[in-house]
């Protein structure tokens, strides 16, 4: 029987866009690490964009997830 893991998992379209993205990870920095590079491929936001706000927006959006 294969053990579940708990993951963390942050859905772009709950801070607003309308967007599919979903990142996946074992910490918060890995989540944030991605949303970043999102940010700057997917939506082509330029860092200074990436605020203290939104990025606290994003935190508070990261939830646990069974794999």
């Amino acid at each position: 029987m294969k053990i579940k893991s708990v993951m963390l998992k942050f859905k772009c379209k709950d801070v607003g866009f309308e967007c599919s993205f979903v990142a996946k990870g074992k910490t918060e920095d890995d989540i944030l690490s991605q949303c970043a590079n999102h940010a700057k491929n997917d939506h082509g936001m330029k860092p200074e964009e990436i605020t203290d706000e939104l990025r606290n927006k994003i935190k508070a959006n990261i939830h646990k997830s069974w794999f």
